[in-house]
């Protein structure tokens, strides 16, 4: 009797590659699924952050009846009185009682500056509340002027330079006291001075990336600095980096408003957000960047935002009427 010999599926070689094909393809369709997604992820973590230091900051008027200033000036002579560095404190060390860091506050003497040799160890401290998760690098820090200071991503918009509304928006510049923001420096302002509405003045905002300096077109080259028109870069030890501003203790994590050109190259231009990281809004999140209001509420703008109604945004008593953002 002859035998039946079984035959066995098997792919062929054909069906193997358009089976890889197919695989390959839904690779790539979940790909960018995945990435947005953890890029949400991120973008809500920034968002808390933002709504911590907020909070804080309401704590802070709830216990002294004003807001901090976005820096004060040292009662006693600066320890170390070295070129380039700021002799102050920021509205960043004075809320850490506020956001659960007594025991950092503790450590910080105010009768110097920040970057006293006193203060080293505290604001050299990585406080991840202070780091946006979408901005590359981790345990970032200043390799420049106050070295070790821990970097960080948020900052207060203390003002919008005058110089903004006639080269910019082509209007006359009002006085100072309209074109100020929420945290004054070396004033304690109260939710009283906020005339133009809490829910419509932006507080607080990201300039992530530092000490690295970023523009839309990513990090600074020597073909970027070369057109680079500001004082905010210099070129020190090789590298590119702000001249004030790196630390999250550091007043000058506070900037004024000037807008800039779309490579973030020269300032007083129609760009508000994402064009460059050093004394500018600036965030690694796609198409935009987070803000705190002075109403402790959080809200994400877009980089096309209008130019007029950012800087209206912006001042706490401009005497505007603002439309949402």
């Amino acid at each position: 009797m002859q035998r039946i010999r079984a035959k066995h599926a098997a792919f062929t070689l054909v069906e193997l590659l358009v089976v890889i094909a197919i695989i390959g393809i839904l690779v790539g369709l979940l790909l960018p699924a995945v990435q947005a997604a953890r890029e949400a992820a991120r973008r809500m973590s920034c968002t808390n952050n933002l709504k911590q230091m907020a909070l804080a900051i309401h704590n802070y008027e709830s216990a002294f009846g004003v807001l901090p200033p976005s820096r004060i000036s040292p009662n006693l002579p600066i320890e170390d009185n070295t070129s380039g560095i700021s002799g102050y404190q920021s509205w960043t060390t004075m809320m850490l009682p506020y956001i659960e860091q007594e025991n950092l506050k503790n450590l910080i003497d105010f009768r110097f500056a920040w970057s006293a040799l006193i203060n080293r160890p505290a604001v050299s401290t990585q406080l991840s509340f202070m780091n946006c998760p979408s901005a590359p690098g981790s345990g970032r820090t200043d390799t420049s002027w106050v070295v070790g200071a821990a970097a960080g991503d948020y900052g207060s918009i203390n003002e919008i330079k005058d110089k903004v509304y006639p080269l910019v928006l082509g209007i006359p510049a009002p006085g100072e006291s309209a074109r100020l923001g929420v945290l004054s420096k070396d004033r304690k302002n109260g939710f009283r001075d906020i005339r133009d509405g809490t829910s419509n003045t932006l507080m607080l905002a990201e300039s992530g990336g530092q000490p690295n300096v970023y523009t839309s077109r990513g990090p600074m080259t020597a073909a970027m600095f070369a057109s680079y028109t500001d004082d905010k870069v210099i070129l020190f030890g090789g590298q590119y980096v702000p001249t004030d501003g790196t630390g999250w203790a550091d007043p000058d994590c506070g900037f004024s408003i000037n807008g800039a050109t779309a490579d973030g190259l020269t300032k007083y231009g129609p760009f508000m957000i994402n064009v460059i990281n050093v004394s500018e809004v600036f965030a690694f999140h796609p198409a935009g960047a987070n803000f705190a209001l002075a109403d402790g509420s959080v809200r994400f703008v877009g980089a096309t935002v209008d130019t007029r109604k950012f800087v209206d945004s912006v001042t706490r008593a401009g005497g505007e009427i603002v439309s949402e953002l």
